[in-house]
């Protein structure tokens, strides 16, 4: 007597379990209206943001430090998040202002980076918002 009331207490548990998942898993689907963020990697336009030419700003006084880079994103609005990085690998991701976009600026001073130091041929830019 008492394994089947086990057996059946187990099979309770078993289909509230699935009822409880199978809730779960139509509310979420069913939640509309939200633009996951657009993210990518590569050499060209990803998503819906398009990098202009990257202009590198030089220290006056240490020309052999960059101060900032200044590029367009296309797109971009006061209130897109963007980050850079210079130097490939384990460089330092650097916040930007976007307050003049679609003109990106990123000071690049803590911790400095030096021209010999950044990366000629990468610059990564991660964008969100």
């Amino acid at each position: 007597m008492r394994r089947k009331i086990r057996k059946y207490r187990f099979l309770v548990l078993l289909a509230i379990a699935a009822i409880a998942a199978t809730g779960a898993y139509a509310y979420t689907s069913a939640v509309g209206g939200v633009n996951p963020p657009r993210l990518g990697s590569g050499t060209s336009s990803i998503g819906k943001y398009a990098l202009g030419t990257p202009v590198y700003n030089l220290n006056a006084n240490s020309p052999q430090n960059i101060d900032s880079v200044s590029f367009t994103l296309t797109n971009a609005t006061a209130s897109t998040v963007v980050r850079v990085r210079l130097i490939n690998t384990g460089g330092t991701w650097y916040s930007c202002s976007s307050a003049a976009a679609p003109t990106i600026t990123c000071a690049t001073t803590a911790p400095q980076v030096t021209a010999v130091g950044a990366n000629g041929n990468t610059l990564q830019v991660v964008a969100t918002g």
